[in-house]
């Protein structure tokens, strides 16, 4: 009954969105996506395999797709995850510009669902002899100043500029408005430029996740095993067009004995072929102070990869951090040269 409950808030919300979106101004807010700050993948943070600790406070996208190989000394772990929008996923990205906008209760509701994300991801498992390692996440953004829909002319832009070279409006159902004989890219680069440089605002973001060792095969098994929570917030503060200051806190294995608190600070470099970005965590687990750096390079069609190396804590408390590097390959919906 509980799940019947949740599915007929969500289809309301949708159904008021779609509604809503009969207005007159009618977007979808999926044309607007930018290729800006991809955020971590929320299941794979669950599972300890994030590139960094310092997690992006940004939007997500409404799709990613991540395949990864961590190492640590004596270990090689291939993974994949998958991020998704429920809004997305059900069509929800009509809207009426208006009721978007809105600062009611009811048009901050509705950004914030626009800006949920469901993750699921699996690895095998190298280190305990069990075949395999899930994780399930979810995260949302609750502040997100740099949203080009909100706080940009951006759509009005675009309608603008079609209706200049005399192409009708584009369906509501068309997620992409390119192809259409019309080089919109300078306006799109222009609404990159105005959000990245929204100085001092901070995207403010939050998830949960959990992680656990499948008992036999991952579809077959007999159940799950070292099931562990993780909650976490993170901020985003853009210094610059091309400078960000990161603040993450995350409670670890948060219901059971174990539990223990990581906080830490994160330096963001963007250039345009690449994003740098550094970090320096306290684990409470070790009690310890972890370094990290990592490298996301820019790649055609949506994708990036990515490089890091940080420490981690060993496997007992007593023992020395050990090494650990990644490399990621990621593909994702956005906006993209």
């Amino acid at each position: 009954m509980r799940s019947l409950a949740r599915l007929a808030v969500v289809g309301a919300l949708l159904a008021s969105g779609t509604a809503s979106a009969r207005d007159g101004d009618n977007i979808n807010l999926y044309r607007y996506v930018l290729d800006v700050d991809v955020p971590e993948s929320p299941a794979l943070v669950a599972l300890e395999e994030a590139p960094l600790r310092v997690l992006l406070g940004a939007a997500p996208k409404p799709v990613m797709a991540t395949v990864l190989a961590s190492t640590t000394p004596g270990a090689l772990s291939p993974g994949l995850s998958l991020d998704i929008a429920p809004y997305f996923l059900f069509g929800g990205g009509i809207r009426s510009l208006s009721s978007y906008r809105s600062n009611s209760v009811a048009g901050r509701l509705m950004r914030v669902l626009t800006k949920t994300t469901v993750s699921a991801a699996l690895l095998p498992d190298t280190t305990d002899g069990g075949p395999w390692r899930v994780g399930f996440g979810l995260r949302t953004t609750f502040h997100d100043p740099h949203d080009p829909v909100l706080n940009s002319a951006l759509p009005e832009r675009v309608a603008e500029e079609l209706e200049r070279h005399g192409v009708p409006p584009p369906a509501d159902s068309d997620e992409d408005v390119s192809g259409r004989g019309v080089d919109l890219s300078a306006l799109f680069d222009q609404a990159e430029r105005e959000m990245r440089s929204r100085s001092g605002d901070i995207q403010v973001s939050a998830g949960w996740g959990v992680s656990a060792r499948t008992e036999g095969g991952v579809f077959t098994g007999e159940g799950l095993r070292d099931t562990r929570h993780t909650f976490w917030l993170t901020g985003q503060a853009a210094l610059g067009r091309r400078f960000d200051v990161l603040a993450t806190m995350q409670v670890l294995d948060a219901f059971r004995s174990g539990r223990a608190l990581r906080t830490g600070l994160g330096v963001q470099r963007k250039t345009s072929v690449a994003d740098f970005r550094a970090e320096l965590t306290y684990d409470g687990t070790d009690e310890r102070l972890h370094p990290g750096a990592a490298i996301d390079v820019k790649l055609p069609g949506c994708t990036s990869a990515i490089a890091s190396l940080t420490t981690a804590s060993g496997a007992d408390r007593d023992e020395a951090p050990v090494l650990r590097g990644q490399l990621q390959l990621r593909w994702y919906f956005a906006r993209c040269r």
